[in-house]
């Protein structure tokens, strides 16, 4: 206990039971599963320093597993701070994939020979090989949907049934997989994963140099477990034994890199794995409040794939989550701006979204506003994607009837019986317009005339159209509709595709009248450029993925777009109703219990009834969450434009009110903008004032 003693005396560190119990524990096989906000890390860089000091562990026998080259650093830094340098250079902090680097310097010093050259990027390959085998350039989000999936295969160790059972719309993912395989291979190349391959069969084939490595290391650091995959798990496993000192931490409700080949079920049959496995808990949260810590903690039991755990924490009450229900999804941008506007200087604010492309309008909404801000995630394959290079070509075209390039990428979506025969004429017979060159198409029917005439009258009407106007005229009067549709009977995920058509909306619609069809573009390079050029430092907003922001908090959380379809995927909803795989949907619920605990004391959460033109429902996971919350959760439900400033200044506690809906009530509660009435035979509900007051919802009785 002296060590303990002295991490209050000379650090002013104070444990809780379950920490101490960590923190202490050196020997065998030990599982630490750790909340959201419980001090994971700096629990084991001090059991990493109880090794040191009070046990006299040979720092050089100490191994500190981690994700990522930021977390190891961070880690590194965390052990100076505390302890000095008096060991810091004798210990080991490194990502897996740079031990698994070692591994093969250590097997080309063995064997005297080179390993293969390891690749930064295999894009420019994968390129080459779909060219060859599709006859046609692949798109990025393609490429990107390739790149992930070789990385899930090495990382999962699939075999061939496996690996031809994944489907990429749009090709052979097996035949391209095989190809890309042989190309490095013939080449003397490997990728990233590769580096996990080929260390894990060096340290299953070659016994002297595991045996070195295992007498090198005798204690095993691993940090955050639920992300380690599958041949992660089987390289680590051969490092430890079955009776070897092992220290995971990590936390099986936080797994949601599932794509990526994390294999939380690794963590669930520790014990078995191991024969001195251990299970240890720290489920004390000390980031955020009872409210959010009670209804976070509810929220995540819902999932049977997992250890039982109860979160709690000893902070205040604090604020009960908030749901706000917008008329259009739309509408949530320019009230994130006034929320952020409005906030405290100091505060700092999370917005927190489940696809990428969410964060476009957001940054469009906020540079209007002259909102300052940062971007956790810099590139987004949203601008290259084919859906918005098929609507350029549509306004390309309709500027310039000789852009014959744009009329290739579109034609077969006109809805004009275009066919590839007519297309190569028009190529080779080619005069001043494409529309005029295809009425000289031989044999040509007169209903193929008409339709010609007829789309070409509707590209010289989409020239004329104000920003605002182009892109409903385009996926409506022009049928781009019918080709979405038509995507999603092949594969494409259908809600996906209109999501990207309504940031192009929503983009479109804020370009002003004095611009051409054209300024939708000049305003996407602009953003595209701000979300590369965005840099954190000093910022006090951060827009994130949930994914990005995992191991971030802040004080407050806005989590938008939570609408059925998109949060959850219909997919996973789909696999898990019919029984055939619960595994998706559970990694979507971890991944909003993720976004929930990323909050200290405020977490807003936002949906719509209406989403891409169409009416939409709630996100179940906001409806459960509600549900569930014992204490009850605030609903404030938005009915159009917060901007325009209304006077409520006559409105207060204990202030007689009438609503359109509830009838009299009294205002009861206060805070900001929302107040809590208390209507009669009805009861207490909370309502965003400002909004109620501009729509003639709520006005002063008499």
């Amino acid at each position: 206990m002296e060590f303990l003693d002295k991490l209050i005396t000379e650090h002013n560190i104070v444990l809780n039971p379950q920490q101490e119990e960590a923190v202490l524990t050196i020997e065998g096989a030990n599982l630490l599963l750790a909340v959201p906000g419980s001090g994971k890390t700096t629990v084991m860089i001090l059991r990493i320093g109880n090794m040191l000091y009070n046990y006299g562990v040979d720092p050089r026998e100490i191994l500190a597993l981690t994700f990522s080259k930021a977390a190891a650093s961070d880690m590194k830094k965390r052990f100076l701070n505390i302890f000095g340098d008096r060991f810091i250079k004798e210990l080991e902090f490194k990502t897996i994939h740079s031990f698994c680097y070692q591994v093969l310097k250590d097997y080309e010093r063995l064997k005297d020979t080179k390993a293969f050259k390891v690749i930064d990027s295999n894009a420019h390959i994968i390129k080459r090989i779909y060219l060859e085998l599709n006859n046609e350039y692949i798109g990025e989000d393609v490429l990107g949907e390739i790149t992930r999936k070789i990385a899930y295969c090495k990382n999962m160790m699939l075999k061939k049934k496996g690996i031809d059972g994944i489907s990429v719309v749009g090709c052979d993912f097996g035949e391209i997989y095989r190809a890309y395989e042989s190309y490095k291979l013939e080449n003397r190349l490997m990728d990233y994963d590769d580096m996990l391959v080929y260390s894990y069969h060096i340290l299953r084939k070659n016994e002297s140099i595991l045996e070195g490595i295992k007498g090198r290391y005798r204690y095993i650091n691993v940090d955050e477990a639920q992300d380690v995959s599958v041949i992660q798990h089987e390289i680590i496993s051969l490092l430890v034994g079955s009776d070897g000192n092992i220290f995971m931490v990590g936390d099986e409700d936080q797994s949601i890199y599932g794509f990526r080949g994390a294999y939380p079920d690794a963590l669930l049959n520790f014990e078995k794995s191991y024969t001195r496995g251990k299970v240890l808990l720290m489920q004390q949260n000390y980031r955020s409040t009872k409210s959010i810590v009670g209804s976070a903690d509810r929220f995540i039991k819902q999932n049977k794939n997992r250890y039982c755990k109860n979160m709690f924490c000893k902070n205040v009450e604090g604020s009960k989550i908030k749901q706000l229900g917008l008329i259009d999804l739309k509408d949530q941008y320019g009230y994130i701006a006034e929320l952020i506007r409005e906030e405290k200087k100091g505060v700092s604010i999370g917005v927190l979204f489940r696809n990428n492309e969410s964060v476009i309008p957001i940054i469009d909404t906020l540079l209007r506003e002259n909102v300052s801000f940062s971007v956790r995630e810099n590139r987004s394959g949203f601008f290259s994607h084919f859906v918005i290079n098929d609507i350029r070509a549509y306004l390309d075209l309709a500027q310039d009837f000789s852009d014959i390039d744009a009329f290739e990428r579109i034609y077969y979506k006109l809805d004009c019986f275009i066919s590839k025969q007519m297309f190569d004429y028009v190529r080779n017979n080619f005069k001043r317009s494409v529309f005029d060159t295809l009425l000289t198409v031989p044999n040509l029917y007169e209903s193929n005339v008409k339709k010609i005439m007829d789309k070409r009258s509707e590209f010289l009407k989409l020239g004329s159209l104000k920003p605002g106007e182009v892109i409903d005229f385009i996926v409506k009067d022009m049928g781009y509709l019918d080709s979405i549709n038509g995507l999603g009977k092949k594969g494409y995920v259908k809600d996906v595709l209109l999501q990207k058509l309504d940031v192009l909306r929503c983009i479109a619609s804020g370009v002003g009248s004095t611009y051409g069809a054209d300024g939708i573009f000049e305003r996407l390079g602009v953003l595209e450029e701000v979300m590369i050029s965005s840099k954190s430092k000093g910022k006090e907003v951060t827009l994130s993925t949930i994914h990005s922001s995992k191991g971030l908090e802040f004080d407050k959380v806005i989590l938008v777009d939570l609408v059925e379809g998109l949060f959850p995927s219909g997919e996973s909803v789909k696999l898990k109703n019919d029984g055939s795989d619960s595994s998706l949907y559970e990694e979507e619920v971890r991944l909003f219990y993720v976004g929930i605990t990323r909050a200290r004391s405020e977490v807003l959460i936002i949906g719509s009834d209406r989403f891409n033109g169409r009416t939409v429902r709630m996100s179940r996971f906001v409806r459960y969450l509600m549900d569930k919350t014992e204490s009850g959760s605030l609903v404030v439900n938005v009915k159009g434009s917060t901007k325009a400033k209304i006077d409520v200044s006559g409105y207060g506690v204990g202030v007689g009110v009438v609503h359109n809906s509830f009838g009299d009530g009294v205002v009861v509660d206060m805070k900001d903008d929302i107040i809590g009435v208390d209507f009669y035979g009805v009861g207490v509900k909370w309502l965003l004032l400002g909004d109620c007051v501009r729509n003639g919802f709520i006005e002063m009785s008499n």
